[in-house]
């Protein structure tokens, strides 16, 4: 089974209304805002680790592009709870991606230190299609807080 990254913004209100009912959040993902959400595929992992050298955790607002935020509840929405970003907090992380280019990025891939980190989804040994394919959706993850902030929303975090 496939493990996908996602994301959708949401007003800051919304966010806060699940943190007081969060049996609604698999509701509010996959009937409510489902054609809104944003997904990276199977690359969340090695984008984390790529942006923060970490397998899991880190400092800073990097550290949140794909493993932040606040669990909302205890409801399995496909790999644990999912998790909320303040609107405050996506700026912070839009902020922080900002300073990172796409060539950057890509300057960043060690193709040896994510097969010894174990980094899902275990594709490292295909260099050049690997890159392209963590690159892109680097990319979409960017593009996606970048307007996520420009906007003032907050942030729904989940593997599914």
């Amino acid at each position: 089974m496939s493990m996908i990254g996602s994301f959708l913004a949401i007003p800051q209100a919304e966010l806060d209304a699940l943190y007081v009912n969060p049996e609604s959040v698999p509701t509010i993902l996959y009937e409510t805002h489902k054609s809104e959400i944003v997904n990276i595929d199977k690359a969340w992992h090695g984008i984390h680790f790529m942006l923060t050298g970490e397998q899991y955790g880190g400092n800073g607002p990097l550290a949140k592009v794909i493993m932040g935020g606040v669990p909302i509840g205890e409801e399995d929405v496909g790999y644990g709870p999912a998790r909320g970003m303040s609107a405050s907090e996506v700026k912070e992380v839009a902020a922080a991606l900002s300073g990172v280019s796409e060539e950057m990025f890509r300057a960043k891939f060690n193709q040896a230190a994510m097969n010894d980190a174990d980094i899902y989804p275990q594709i490292w040994d295909e260099s050049n299609e690997a890159l392209d394919y963590i690159a892109e959706n680097f990319c979409e993850a960017k593009r996606f807080y970048e307007a996520a902030a420009s906007d003032g929303m907050a942030v729904i975090l989940f593997v599914n």
